[in-house]
């Protein structure tokens, strides 16, 4: 035991059920905070055995859940040897459902297993009917067992791929002895080794790990390739279709790890392999809409949004473009704006193979979507990468119409062969140094004002909003911006969806920058659910190791907590359809009515700024006035958060000609909003109506 072991000690024998003078005395509370990894070992097998379910002492196993809890939400691990070691074996069962207990317990072993471990994991291997469902933590329990139990595995293992044939899983399996302990860790301990979907984004991937171990990477290519031609063979007809087929189930997620593992190390050869490999994985040869692995495409979609480059990005493109099966289409959509976001959090390879596509405002669109991907983490180019981009005649459309900024804080547009600032006044551009897209937090009030009117005086229409992007700060008071409103499920999780949230227990999950922001929901809420649910607190996490602990969101920097808000505001926006409460009508309606005498969000405020600035003519020759939640007309309103039209407080139904923003009073917007342009094109209609009597 460790030298100052005492609490410890006198911890363990509370948690193995040591008589005590009265029996509602359960022991002083325990903190693990200060606790060395020495003494975590020393309780480390009787906390087990507590909060098991072998003995009828309630006591012992709610403190025992308790402190495992504690454990696990401070991040915890024990340092286990000798003595220790064979205790922690001796608590699991001998079910595979201990295994993932079995393998923590390996992995915090310090030196040579002692002797004794290789009867503990004889033991708790248990039955050999088992083994083939969790393979990895198989395999290593068996080598720790040693005797006939590899060689036992390994035909369990063959049995299974006589039923079911799984030849890059036995591929897999032969190489793991040739692997590092903590690649065999990462594999056997990680949840995620057999499945891999959106849901594991942001949790430890084993493919990371791997990406480190030469054994692995050679594997890792050569059943890629092996892979690329055999799906290439089946659309030549060398090799028979057969719908769902070219690969077994089994082997998919092996597929999709060394896909991630190729990406992160961003290999020569993953290109080639991945645009053959995921769009011909998708697209049956002929007409047919079935597609031959299903499962692949999936995975492979959820590997490129996890860690893309821009080849697996332009394969997932290529994807969408052939794929006939509705089902994989609707998978692969939901997987390529969060890996479009991903890709531009990778500055030094995003803008490695240039933007695809034939030239024009399609290829224009989707660089303005890379270069905004990038915004919450604030990327920064290189000067020199940055001037090379510009070469490109669409990069230097989009490009000329944004707002940038060097490394030392300067604000500029490019004009001509050279830039400008904020007040139209001539600006060197920079020698040296990195070029970032500007953000309305970089600059002041008056900066974001005069950016605005000089983009209004210039007639320039952003492809990525920026003088008139919305702006949001914490709230001074600590109050939930986002809390309190009643949400319509199915349009929630629809949006959700295409904006690359997670639904997690909690709710739902995004990252932004090296933040992930959890938006709390409470009701029922899964996938396929109707009716409301309601919005709760904004929360804030941080990765450390291998674990997210939480920050406050105001502790983010600021580009991203703004971005985050607006994301929130967005889902919030489309699916909000009142406010949640338990009060009493009279009381309810006494909450409504403050609520409505508040100052509206920054969404509507940034419309009524944009507004102000196109209608500015017609608001000071008294056509218009804009109030603080309606744009007036006349007698009509026009409610700046709906769009909702009424006359005298009485709604009323006005129609917009298709491209109806453009006419008549509205010839030109700074940026695009569907609902901006609504009201632009609303108000157009009243002024022409107004001019002609009507």
């Amino acid at each position: 035991m460790p030298p100052d072991s005492t609490r410890a000690t006198a911890l363990r024998a509370r948690l193995e059920g040591a008589l005590v003078d009265h029996a509602r005395f359960t022991g002083p509370p325990v903190d693990f905070t200060d606790w060395t990894p020495e003494e975590l070992g020393v309780v480390w097998g009787a906390l087990h055995r507590a909060a098991s379910f072998g003995h009828d002492d309630i006591a012992r196993f709610k403190l025992g859940r308790t402190l495992l809890e504690q454990v696990s939400e401070a991040g915890l691990a024990p340092l286990l040897a000798g003595d220790l070691f064979l205790d922690a074996l001796d608590a699991a069962g001998d079910d595979n459902g201990e295994w993932e207990y079995v393998i923590g317990c390996v992995a915090c072993l310090q030196g040579e297993a002692p002797a004794g471990t290789a009867a503990q994991a004889r033991r708790i291997l248990g039955e050999s009917s088992r083994w083939a469902e969790r393979p990895y933590q198989a395999w290593l329990l068996a080598r720790l067992a040693g005797s006939d139990a590899p060689a036992q595995f390994a035909q369990v293992m063959e049995e299974r791929h006589a039923r079911y044939p799984m030849p890059l899983s036995l591929q897999e399996l032969a190489v793991l002895s040739q692997l590092s302990q903590a690649s065999v860790l990462a594999l056997a301990g990680s949840r995620h080794s057999s499945f891999w979907n959106r849901d594991s984004i942001g949790q430890p991937d084993p493919a990371e790990v791997l990406a480190g171990d030469a054994a692995y990477i050679e594997f890792a290519r050569t059943v890629l390739e092996q892979a690329a031609r055999h799906i290439a063979a089946i659309h030549e007809g060398s090799v028979p279709y057969a719908a769902d087929a070219a690969f077994a189930t089994d082997d998919t997620p092996v597929l999709a790890r060394a896909a991630r593992l190729a990406s992160y190390r961003d290999e020569a050869w993953f290109g080639p392999v991945i645009t053959t490999l995921l769009p011909l994985a998708c697209v049956a040869p002929g007409t047919a809409k079935s597609a031959p692995s299903q499962s692949l495409a999936m995975a492979l979609g959820h590997a490129v949004e996890t860690i893309p480059t821009p080849e697996s990005l332009l394969a997932l493109r290529t994807a969408l473009v052939q794929v006939r099966h509705a089902g994989i289409r609707k998978k692969l959509e939901r997987n390529l704006k969060p890996a479009e976001r991903a890709l531009a959090e990778r500055p030094d390879i995003a803008w490695r193979a240039g933007m695809p596509g034939p030239m024009g405002k399609r290829r224009q669109a989707m660089l303005a979507r890379r270069l905004e991907a990038g915004y919450a983490s604030e990327v920064w180019l290189p000067l020199a990468q940055w001037r090379t981009l510009l070469g490109d005649a669409d990069i230097d459309t989009v490009a000329r119409a944004l707002i940038w900024r060097s490394s030392d804080g300067v604000a500029f547009m490019l004009d001509g062969e050279g830039a400008i600032d904020a007040q139209e006044q001539p600006l060197a551009l920079p020698g040296q140094g990195e070029i970032g897209l500007w953000h309305p937090l970089h600059g002041s009030v008056e900066e974001r004002a005069s950016w605005q009117a000089l983009l209004t005086q210039r007639r320039v229409r952003q492809s990525v909003r920026q003088a008139y992007r919305e702006v949001y700060l914490p709230p001074d008071d600590g109050s939930e911006p986002f809390a309190g409103l009643l949400l319509s499920v199915r349009t929630l999780l629809g949006l959700a969806r295409r904006e690359g949230w997670r639904l997690d227990d909690a709710g739902l999950s995004r990252q932004f920058g090296a933040r992930r922001v959890t938006l709390l929901l409470e009701g029922r809420i899964y996938p396929g659910a109707q009716g409301a649910c309601t919005s709760g607190a904004l929360l804030a996490q941080e990765r450390v190791a291998s674990r997210w602990q939480a920050v406050a969101p105001g502790q983010m920097a600021p580009v991203a907590y703004s971005e985050a808000c607006r994301a929130v505001d967005l889902l919030a926006s489309a699916s909000a359809f009142a406010l949640a409460g338990e009060e009493p009508g009279a009381q309810r309606q006494q909450r409504l009515a403050y609520l409505a005498s508040l100052e509206t969000g920054p969404m509507v405020g940034m419309r009524r700024a944009v507004l102000e600035q196109v209608f500015a003519q017609q608001i000071g020759d008294g056509y218009m006035a804009l109030e603080a939640r309606h744009l007036m007309v006349g007698r009509h309103a026009i409610h700046l958060a709906t769009g909702r039209v009424t006359l005298d407080g009485a709604e009323v139904m006005v129609e917009v000609p298709a491209g109806g923003g453009k006419l008549g009073a509205v010839p030109w917007l700074p940026h695009d909003e569907a609902l901006l342009e609504k009201i632009a094109g609303l108000a157009g209609q009243l002024l022409q109506r107004r001019r002609h009597g009507c």
